[in-house]
């Protein structure tokens, strides 16, 4: 239901409660002045008269509520559902994100947010073998995979890899190793020490590998 009619049945329903309870007011001090007993003291008919109509609008005011309950229930839910599809819908847009059209578009959804979290999950990490803060924290030199894991470019030939596994007590363990092009095996990282040691190996051999193709020339 769109939100200008039931905004106009919400004012009516505000009109419907107004007219109902001035209805019953009227009614009970007509009655209460009407069939007031002769025999009670004159002075107190006004009175009495006005406690009927309070009486009287209570009882009306009352039966209207238990009448239009339901309508008031729908009314309720349905503003409910609006507010939270309004606040979904600025939720999604601040983050960019719109809502797939279907399944496909959703996986896409999903594995780009896998592999940003691992992303963010291998640089947040990062410290425990970098505290420098300046090198292996920057995401913008990982890249992130829908398996969890991540890399870092360090140089030709050389990256580190990130994995994250659980121990047996379900305690996360983030893992680096070091890949190189010249050695497949991964090398487990432990401090930013290792990675200096290996790149430096890595272009002295380049650099020996320079020097012998020159002393063929």
């Amino acid at each position: 239901m769109r939100a200008s009619v039931r905004r106009s049945i919400q004012a009516l329903l505000d009109g419907v409660d107004m007219v109902t309870m001035l209805a019953g007011a009227i009614s009970g001090a007509v009655v209460g002045y009407t069939y007031y007993p002769a025999t009670f003291d004159a002075a107190l008919r006004l009175p009495a008269a006005g406690a009927v109509a309070l009486g009287g609008a209570l009882v009306f005011t009352t039966v209207a509520d238990a009448v239009l309950a339901p309508l008031r229930r729908r009314f309720a839910q349905a503003d409910v559902a609006e507010m939270r599809a309004a606040a979904e819908a600025r939720a999604t847009g601040a983050r960019g994100v719109t809502v797939p059209s279907g399944l496909s578009q959703a996986l896409d959804q999903v594995a780009a947010a896998t592999e940003e979290d691992a992303v963010h999950r291998a640089t947040q990490a990062a410290y425990r073998i970098d505290l420098s803060n300046k090198l292996l924290t920057n995401p913008g030199r990982w890249r992130g995979y829908t398996t969890g894991e991540a890399t870092y470019y360090l140089a030709p030939g050389t990256v580190l890899h990130y994995s994250r596994e659980e121990d047996e007590r379900g305690i996360p363990e983030h893992r680096y190793t070091l890949l190189t092009a010249d050695d497949p095996t991964p090398v487990p990282v432990t401090n930013v020490q290792q990675i200096h040691a290996d790149v430096l190996h890595a272009r002295k051999a380049a650099e020996s590998v320079d020097v012998a193709v020159l002393s063929t020339v």
